[in-house]
């Protein structure tokens, strides 16, 4: 099957055609090299190993995005599961990347700007337009 499968957190199943989908979790990492056959639930599994995956997605490139609950957790499968024997649920195996993910996701911007001389009854929406 091509196109996205997701789970979200208690265990229920969504997709959507948004890759760039909100971050749920600040704790995320990225998952590449996964074999055509790799399905969320197999990334969610292999990646247990370090802890309690919160979300798993799949793209129909060979990556996909998982996100943890606790930051240890994907520190954990950066360190020790990145470049391990990756085997999909049909038996495809291939040796994944597991990187951190600094997309930044639904976090704010570190970038501000300051504005001066706006009239008492300006507003954030009159800056932004």
């Amino acid at each position: 099957s091509s196109g996205i499968n997701a789970e979200y957190g208690g265990g229920g199943r969504g997709g959507g055609r948004f890759p760039n989908i909100p971050r749920r979790s600040d704790y995320r990492v990225k998952v590449g090299g996964l074999p055509p056959t790799g399905s969320w639930q197999d990334i969610k599994d292999h990646l247990r190993e370090a802890g309690d995956v919160y979300y798993a997605e799949v793209y129909g490139d060979g990556t996909g995005i998982v996100e943890f609950a606790r930051q240890k957790d994907s520190e954990y499968a950066v360190k020790n599961l990145d470049n391990t024997k990756f085997k999909s649920h049909e038996g495809e195996t291939t040796y994944i990347t597991v990187t951190e993910d600094n997309s930044g996701g639904s976090r704010r911007s570190d970038y501000r700007v300051k504005v001066g001389g706006l009239p008492p009854t300006g507003s954030w929406q009159d800056i932004k337009d």
